[in-house]
């Protein structure tokens, strides 16, 4: 697996390890909700912030979004750290002096990314739970970076920690003199174990109401011939279930699957016992639906699964789908736009360049299974990520709860959201 080397890696590559444990101060001045409902946010640099929610949280958050900086080279607005697309606040610039020491007057932009980001992924990774997924937005710029970065953290034989390099499309303005307009960009996930993060109970919010991801049965034929499904027999014995009640089948080697004899039907059910050769796609759970006397069987995404012969001659699988219903393809549309949510919040007399939209960060977090799931996010910015919890609580009556990590606030033009729990 190649790996990243950078000027600065050296003093940054354990640094999580030195980075000392804080108590967390409560400030009741800035809370609000109600005590005891699970939220939090902290207010401070979320390196020492993570540091000190650590003991706290390790290993129990389900759900992590972080939308870092992108460090395209733009000062957004000047105002430091949090508003800033690259490396060059206060606090990050003395935070770099500090630890790599005389060679970080020599990094490039990339390299102070890299120094930034990495011991903050260490931490991150220390809060996730076995089954659970991190999600990080970031553009072109810093995505070969940043996604072998992860590959390093997420170790994988097969690189399956990498869930997707999923590419959203903003659905922005772009109407400028580029010549490539860009109209995406990416987020990467990683889970802390592949075999233990479940298909995700959501359906591709692009996908029409009609279509037959809706259904209550999937309905497929089990004939599958290639060099991988070789001709093999199956015994389809007396009783096996037609999904007709009478009716003959003739006897055939011209198409398949091939039987060596008729097959009657009677009362929806095959009379004799005779063979039938294909190459099949799920010729071992069909055999196991046959010993089970034709009950309905799970197959290895636990879907209830019985098989029927069809009028043609067709074996068909019937799976039943279960209320968790999983379609996630790798592109991401019509979740909203960074010009939706910068409107709301001008709305509520609130600047902000370039949020993510409610809508993306809650199809992000339903992708986890777990109603009850806890989400982080240290680079919390808009509280958008606090909105789309609650959102989705409201939506199907779940019970998720979210901890944000922001800096101080030098304004009250600066000051995005009020805290559950505000710790400085």
């Amino acid at each position: 697996m190649p790996t990243l080397n950078w000027i600065g890696k050296e003093a940054v590559v354990n640094h999580h390890h030195q980075v000392p444990f804080h108590l967390l101060k409560d400030v009741p001045d800035l809370a609000c909700g109600q005590p005891g409902d699970g939220n939090l946010i902290v207010q401070g640099d979320n390196l020492v912030a993570l540091k000190a929610l650590l003991p706290y949280y390790a290993g129990q958050v389900k759900c992590i979004y972080i939308d870092p900086p992108y460090n395209t080279g733009k000062e957004n607005d000047g105002k430091g750290w949090l508003y800033s697309d690259r490396v060059t606040s206060p606090i990050i610039l003395e935070w770099l002096n500090k630890t790599v020491g005389k060679e970080a007057e020599d990094l490039s932009r990339h390299d102070k990314w890299l120094c930034m980001i990495y011991p903050r992924l260490q931490l991150l990774k220390q809060f996730l739970a076995p089954d659970g997924v991190m999600f990080v937005s970031i553009d072109d710029i810093e995505l070969p970076f940043l996604r072998i970065l992860m590959d390093d953290l997420f170790p994988h034989p097969q690189a399956k920690n990498r869930l997707a390099c999923f590419v959203w499309e903003t659905d922005g303005n772009f109407d400028n003199q580029a010549k490539v307009k860009n109209a995406h960009e990416h987020i990467l996930a990683y889970s802390k174990c592949f075999e233990e993060f479940p298909a995700p109970p959501v359906i591709d919010l692009s996908v029409g109401k009609n279509s037959k991801l809706f259904r209550a049965e999937i309905r497929n034929t089990i004939v599958k011939n290639g060099p991988k499904n070789p001709v093999s027999p199956i015994v389809i014995p007396a009783g096996f279930p037609a999904d007709f009640q009478e009716g003959r089948v003739l006897g055939r080697t011209d198409k398949w699957p091939h039987y060596d004899q008729d097959l009657v039907i009677r009362d929806g059910k095959v009379t004799k016992s005779i063979t039938a050769e294909s190459g099949w796609s799920s010729k071992a759970i069909c055999e196991e639906f046959i010993a089970s006397g034709f009950l309905p069987v799970l197959d290895s995404k636990g879907q209830k699964t019985r098989f029927v012969l069809t009028a043609n001659g067709a074996i068909e699988a019937i799976k039943m789908r279960s209320e968790s219903q999983s379609h996630v393809i790798s592109v991401i549309r019509e979740v909203g736009s960074t010009q939706n949510t910068s409107d709301l919040l001008a709305d509520m007399e609130i600047k902000f360049t370039f949020p993510k939209p409610v809508g993306l960060i809650a199809y992000l977090v339903s992708m986890v299974s777990d109603k009850s799931a806890l989400v982080l996010d240290s680079f919390a910015g808009s509280g958008t990520t606090a909105h789309a919890v609650l959102q989705l609580n409201k939506q199907d009556g779940g019970d998720r709860r979210f901890i944000l990590v922001q800096l101080p606030y030098e304004s009250e033009e600066q000051k995005i959201t009020d805290s559950i729990y505000a710790i400085s």
